[in-house]
């Protein structure tokens, strides 16, 4: 019996499919629909509980099968347990253009929203908190400008004759001092010592 364009499409694209599923397993479901039938011909990690052979529900893709692009943009759904599902669907065509087939992908969001719950509790401060070291510290500048002179002092040296070694030495010696503990440090270091910020982060990981 000679298979379908449908028949041949899904064969051609089961290994993509697979591949998917298990590569993003156990959180990613494919559903394959025929859409000259209306049913689900094939499904991969069942998440949904659906059966081959059941009605496509093609209707929550707000558009008609001819208007199908050939994807999605990923959209949610609940999933018959309340978990959430971020969704895509991919339009299968056959050699004349036209849509037979909708590879939908299904990724089960609820452990990323777990997880990122317990990320926000945690990251979470009270809104009026302030740096410890800005509120009670002093001004960056003044502090940075202290231990700035505090090490040309030390060495004898000047300033506006520093060489790039003598440069990252100084921010080392601010490092040290917990003057990067302030927000707007980088940017004023930079300034003072004629340097970019990227120069400042580097001299700093040189240190660590």
């Amino acid at each position: 019996m000679k298979q379908s364009s449908f028949q041949q499409l899904l064969k051609q694209h089961e290994p993509l499919i697979q591949a998917v599923v298990e590569l993003f397993h156990p959180f990613v479901e494919a559903a394959v629909h025929d859409l000259k039938k209306g049913t689900v011909a094939a499904i991969y990690h069942n998440i949904s509980q659906r059966k081959v052979g059941e009605p496509s529900p093609l209707t929550e893709l707000n558009v008609s099968i001819e208007e199908f692009p050939d994807r999605f943009t990923p959209y949610y759904k609940t999933n018959w347990d309340g978990r959430q599902l971020k969704c895509t669907s991919i339009t299968l065509r056959d050699g004349l253009g036209k849509a037979v087939g909708l590879i939908c992908f299904n990724v089960d969001t609820s452990v990323m929203r777990e997880a990122n719950k317990l990320l926000e509790t945690f990251l979470k401060t009270e809104a009026e908190a302030e740096n410890p070291v800005e509120a009670f510290g002093g001004e960056c500048e003044t502090l940075a400008n202290a231990a700035i002179q505090e090490y040309l002092k030390a060495k004898n040296l000047s300033l506006a004759h520093l060489n790039r070694d003598q440069k990252r030495e100084v921010v080392q010696h601010l490092y040290r001092k917990g003057i990067f503990n302030f927000k707007h440090a980088v940017p004023f270091i930079a300034r003072a010592l004629h340097i970019s910020r990227a120069t400042v982060y580097n001299h700093l990981n040189q240190g660590s």
